[in-house]
C-alpha cells in the first residue's frame, strides 16, 4: 500500500492530476505568461491596502478566470476555503480586540490574502509540473526551475492531502463539521484530527519528495531532461 501511494505521489508530481491534461477553453495562453499574469495578480494583491484597490485586483482576478477559462477548478470548492479562512481570521481579530471592531480589519486581511495565493494556486493546479519547468527553464537554471516548480505543485497537493484528512476523520466521527466548529469547546478536535495530521503528511510528503530526487541522480548532471509530452 505505501508503494502505491508513493508511486502515485512521484506520477501526480511528475506529470500533472488528470485536470492537467484538460485544455482550456478560454483564451489559449503560453505557460510562462499564464505563470508571470499569477504573479502580477499575486503581487498587486500583496500591495493592497484599501478596498477599492482590494475591489480592483478582484476585478482583474475575476476577467482573467472569464477569458482563461481553467479546467479543474471547483468555484464552490474555492468559495468554501475563503468563507472559512474569513470564519477564522474574523474571529481572531474578535478577540484580539475583545469586540467587533476587528470585523472590518479581519474582512480586509482574509480578502487580500485570499487574492494574494489564489491565481497562484490556480495556475499551480492546473498546470503540469513538466511544463511549470520548461517555461522556468528558459530564465534560469534547471535546478532552481525543478525546485520552484515543485513548490507550486507542493501546496495544491498537499491541500488534497488535508481534505482526505478531514473527510476521513468526519467518518470516524471527530466533531470537526462546521456545525460542530461553531462550538469553541471543539476546536481543539481540529488541531488533533486535522492540523497535526496534515503536518506530519507534509512532513512526509517532502521527504518522499526529495527521496524521488535522489534516486533519480538529482544534481548529477548540469542540465536536466523535463517531459517533453502535455
Amino acid at each position: 500500500m505505501a508503494g502505491d501511494r508513493f508511486s502515485r505521489l512521484h506520477t501526480t508530481l511528475a506529470r500533472g492530476s488528470h485536470h492537467d491534461n484538460r485544455p482550456d477553453k478560454g483564451i489559449p495562453l503560453p505557460v510562462g505568461v499564464k505563470m508571470l499574469l499569477a504573479l502580477t495578480l499575486s503581487c498587486l494583491a500583496f500591495l493592497a491596502r484599501t478596498e477599492t484597490f482590494l475591489g480592483m485586483v478582484t476585478a482583474a482576478n475575476l476577467l482573467v478566470f472569464v477569458l482563461l477559462r481553467p479546467q479543474g477548478v471547483s468555484w464552490w470548492r474555492q468559495g468554501r476555503l475563503f468563507v472559512f479562512q474569513t470564519t477564522v481570521i474574523v474571529v481572531l481579530y474578535i478577540l484580539r480586540f475583545g469586540s467587533l471592531a476587528g470585523v472590518r480589519d479581519g474582512l480586509l486581511i482574509s480578502w487580500q490574502l485570499f487574492l494574494a495565493f489564489w491565481p497562484t494556486m490556480v495556475f499551480a493546479k492546473t498546470t503540469s509540473q513538466a511544463k511549470i519547468v520548461r517555461a522556468m527553464n528558459r530564465i534560469m537554471p534547471s535546478r532552481m526551475s525543478f525546485v520552484m516548480a515543485t513548490c507550486l505543485k507542493f501546496a495544491p497537493h498537499l491541500l488534497e492531502e488535508v481534505r482526505d484528512i478531514y473527510e476521513g476523520q468526519v467518518l470516524r466521527g471527530a466533531r470537526i463539521l462546521p456545525k460542530d466548529l461553531a462550538r469553541p469547546w471543539n476546536w481543539p478536535d481540529l488541531v488533533h484530527c486535522v492540523v497535526v495530521p496534515a503536518v506530519v503528511q507534509g512532513m512526509a510528503l517532502a521527504g518522499n519528495i526529495a527521496m524521488a530526487a535522489r534516486v533519480r541522480d538529482f544534481g548529477l548532471h548540469s542540465r536536466r531532461t523535463c517531459w517533453p509530452g502535455d
